[in-house]
């Protein structure tokens, strides 16, 4: 049913394929937009509670939604399918994209998309200026190319969290209206107030990752909510790495102090120090600890992608998030081998990276329609 997409839609739960699904719904009518409206405002408001009660709401509005049968005609699908295709980052799938894989590559992504706690969406061209209102038509923000400045407004006393989502292979920052600054990675989505008003902490919520510098206020303390940990914190800077594909969450510190708290049991904690890097087991639902080069964590905000002792294998999973590109990579040896190096992401294209990476361990590579194969040479 278009309910359990939409649920899954909100939670970032859903696949490319599921999103574009509901983009496709909610084009086709004034009465589809409304009933999106009308679940997001029950996801916004129970944001707060567990997710049974979450769920539990869920279903109770659910059923006091009427359901009606939806035939879609390929003419208006076609339509559809061109207006997700000019507004949003969903993009243009081609048979080949459609992979086994949880992660489908999209083709033609060119907008970051911005959600809006009423429903709408805006859309964002990275070369563009542009003027954000909230639902009373007061101008709480201004985009200007690649970053998005959101203005302090006292008088406004109503809590609207908005969305923002970045799509693979591009990168976006955002200064909150607190002042803290916070660099979005390829990938990733945040979940944040237009004001902090009224409210006793800074909290937002973050899948994939960002480089924060928090701005300091000892009566609010800034919380970051990843999945089943929180990240406590006053005013400092540091990286947050929490991909759902990844088995793990990851937060490294540069300087100031941060606590990591699991979610559901406050007492499973620890504490960084700069150049510490606390990490996550999602299985074990455990934390541990070691010393880091902050730097190299942070460098992809200069569009530098570092790394240290690092397998092939963990590598290309951060080029295929830059690039947009899937790598099926057929070499087994090639997985397990460990590089150290500097690149200038946005200096290269994905072939060129490739081809260093041969000159270490000769193999061959093929790219067609974004995935790229690699073979033993």
């Amino acid at each position: 049913m278009i309910q359990e997409l939409i649920y899954k839609y909100l939670n970032n739960e859903a696949s490319e394929k599921e999103v574009l699904e509901v983009f496709h719904w909610i084009e086709q009518s004034e009465e589809n937009k409304t009933e999106f409206i009308q679940l997001k405002k029950l996801w916004v408001l129970s944001a707060s509670n567990s997710n049974t009660k979450k769920l539990n709401d869920w279903n109770t509005l659910k059923q006091q939604i009427p359901k009606k049968r939806r035939r879609f005609s390929p003419r208006i699908l076609k339509y559809a399918a061109s207006i997700v295709l000019i507004i949003t980052c969903i993009g243009y799938f081609s048979k080949q994209s459609f992979l086994p894989e949880k992660r489908i590559i999209n083709k033609k992504q060119e907008h970051i998309v911005l959600e809006k706690s009423t429903g709408e969406l805006e859309y964002i061209s990275e070369n563009n200026t542009k003027i954000i209102k909230d639902s009373k038509g007061n101008i709480v923000a201004k985009q200007n190319n690649k970053e998005l400045v959101y203005y302090k407004n006292p008088s406004i006393k109503t809590i609207q969290n908005n969305t923002i989502k970045v799509p693979f292979s591009k990168t976006f920052k955002m200064v909150l209206s607190d002042g803290t600054i916070v660099h979005l990675n390829a990938g990733t989505s945040l979940t944040y107030p237009e004001q902090f008003n009224n409210t006793n902490t800074r909290t937002v919520s973050l899948k994939g990752e960002a480089y924060f510098e928090v701005f300091k206020d000892t009566t609010k303390p800034f919380i970051i909510e990843a999945n089943d940990i929180h990240i406590k914190v006053l005013g400092t800077s540091f990286n947050v790495s929490n991909y759902t594909e990844d088995n793990f969450i990851a937060c490294v510190l540069n300087e100031g102090s941060v606590l990591l708290s699991e979610k559901e049991n406050q007492k499973n904690n620890i504490v960084l120090e700069p150049s510490d890097k606390g990490t996550w087991q999602k299985n074990g639902k455990s934390f541990t600890k070691k010393q880091v080069n902050p730097s190299n964590y942070a460098a992809w905000v200069q569009g530098e992608l570092v790394f240290h002792k690092d397998s092939f294998a963990n590598i290309a999973k951060k080029i295929e998030r830059y690039y947009n590109v899937k790598i099926i990579n057929n070499y087994t040896l090639l997985a397990s081998q460990e590089f150290t190096g500097t690149i200038k992401i946005k200096e290269s294209t994905v072939e060129n990276i490739l081809d260093l990476f041969t000159l270490d361990t000769p193999f061959k590579f093929s790219k067609k329609d974004n995935i790229i194969e690699i073979y033993h040479p």
